[in-house]
């Protein structure tokens, strides 16, 4: 009975409404891997070209043209948190095309102090992900998949690791204008657990996208459709004090459908200046609703990106305002090196 309510009680946040921050360990897996992405709004899962960082978000996007492909991220995150993510992709022809890659986080120095709040010293703590993946073609389609051994750490603490992995598939129109992708993200387990004793489970997400660029013109639009595993993204407060209206009557919370829809939902715009120039904005309603404050939103959800080709080298940088608490910078430098042996 004892083992049956333990598994009960575990399986309550599942079947709760609230928000997705704080359900799941090893949540920097969702930190956008690129500048080129974070400009996009977050995730971009069906942009078919050569950007092998993209692999990191749907295998399935692998594809020759990223041969020997090396791309390094950098970004300015928040309170002193820094991340980064590394790549390399390799095509075998006949074969498939293949990646690998390092995604880092470091949370800085933090103070540690006892019980009773007297500081006894300073200790740090890391997210690490090991990421190999490969992808094949079949006529118009695309599959792909990914395997992650993710190792998290608080120094002098604890240490814990899991491993997921990654199903991807894409689409491809006849003239290459229009694309379409899915991707079950973060699929795997645990392999201890942390002090709690519960094994908390991993971001799984389920994700649909699309990419169409306009026939003669340099603009390419994105959308991607992310969390369909979990229909509601709103949070209620069911402990909050009942608000009444002027007569006295009780206001009734009524559920934003629309609101709750778009929050699903991430655009994203390139505009394809010329092939070393341009220019990106993205849009991501959950992340706007999330960080604004009461009063103003202010550009909170949006983002803004641009990229240049100087011969041989790709430098790609993304903005993401997160209002109040500021924006995040993310820098992305990539290079085939392939090209500097011709």
């Amino acid at each position: 009975m004892k083992q049956i309510l333990t598994y009960l009680i575990a399986l309550l946040p599942l079947l709760s409404q609230a928000q997705i921050g704080g359900r799941n360990v090893y949540d920097f897996l969702n930190l956008s891997p690129s500048a080129r992405a974070s400009s996009l709004g977050g995730y971009n899962i069906s942009t078919y070209d050569h950007d092998a960082v993209f692999a990191y978000q749907n295998p399935a996007l692998l594809n020759d043209s990223m041969h020997q492909m090396v791309s390094m991220s950098f970004v300015d995150y928040l309170g002193g948190i820094n991340y980064g993510y590394g790549s390399y992709a390799h095509s075998i022809e006949g074969i498939a095309d293949f990646h690998a890659g390092v995604q880092f986080v470091g949370y800085g120095e933090m103070v540690e102090a006892d019980i009773l709040g007297n500081q006894i010293g300073t200790f740090g703590a890391n997210d690490l992900a090991l990421v190999v993946g490969a992808g094949c073609q079949a006529d118009h389609f695309r599959i792909g998949a990914n395997l992650k051994f993710i190792n998290s750490s608080i120094s002098g603490y604890q240490s814990n690791s899991a491993l997921a992995f990654d199903l991807g598939g894409l689409y491809v129109s006849e003239n290459g204008l229009f694309t379409a992708g899915m991707v079950f993200k973060n699929m795997g387990f645990n392999l201890g657990k942390w002090n709690s004793g519960v094994s908390t489970p991993l971001p799984f997400d389920i994700q649909l996208g699309f990419t169409n660029q306009l026939e003669h013109t340099p603009l390419r639009f994105s959308m991607v459709v992310h969390n369909l595993n979990r229909p509601n993204l709103i949070y209620f407060d069911k402990d909050a004090p009942t608000e009444f209206d002027l007569s006295g009557e009780p206001i009734e919370n009524k559920f934003p459908f629309f609101d709750n829809l778009f929050r699903h939902v991430i655009f994203g715009t390139e505009f394809l200046l010329s092939k070393g120039f341009n220019l990106r904005a993205g849009y991501n309603h959950m992340r706007r609703q999330e960080l604004r404050s009461l009063n103003r939103a202010g550009l909170s959800g949006f983002s803004f990106g641009v990229g240049l080709k100087i011969k041989h080298i790709r430098l790609d940088y993304g903005l993401a305002s997160y209002h109040a608490i500021g924006p995040t910078h993310n820098f992305t430098v990539s290079t085939s090196i392939g090209s500097w042996l011709q």
